[in-house]
């Protein structure tokens, strides 16, 4: 009887080094991102009436801040509600309106280079979702 806890406390133990990890790769993923948008200030050109949104430094300073927060988060195996809601919520907004900007240069100038680009972001994208799956906020 007393076997059955020990070895679910082990379990959670287990996906809690995991569950670090993955909060500082993702972490990593959003932060490189942002850098690179913010060295490359062309990076987006289609439509022409929206490249300015696109690299807008300041979207990409949100990014960079959403990755700082979730390696902090995995470095320091914070369990904040808030916080790790925020890292996750704003990277993944980040993220999903990176893939929309380069959805109009594929389909609209036929700009094919962003094929592999699309295709990484949708893994962080199901990356995120298993972060919040596996998120245990009572640890």
């Amino acid at each position: 009887m007393l076997h059955k806890p020990q070895t679910k406390l082990n379990q959670l133990h287990k996906f809690s080094s995991i569950n670090r990890w993955n909060f500082i790769k993702t972490g990593l993923l959003i932060a490189g991102l942002a850098v690179c948008f913010m060295m490359d200030r062309t990076y987006f050109f289609y439509p022409p009436s929206l490249a300015p949104a696109w690299n807008n430094i300041y979207f990409d300073a949100v990014g960079l801040i959403a990755g700082l927060i979730l390696i902090t988060v995995g470095v320091f195996n914070l369990h904040e509600d808030r916080l790790v809601k925020l890292g996750l919520g704003v990277s993944v907004a980040f993220l999903t309106v990176l893939i929309v900007a380069e959805f109009f240069h594929v389909f609209g100038a036929g700009y094919y280079r962003f094929h592999p680009i699309i295709l990484f972001e949708f893994y962080a994208i199901i990356n995120f979702m298993q972060l919040a799956f596996e998120y245990d906020p009572q640890d």
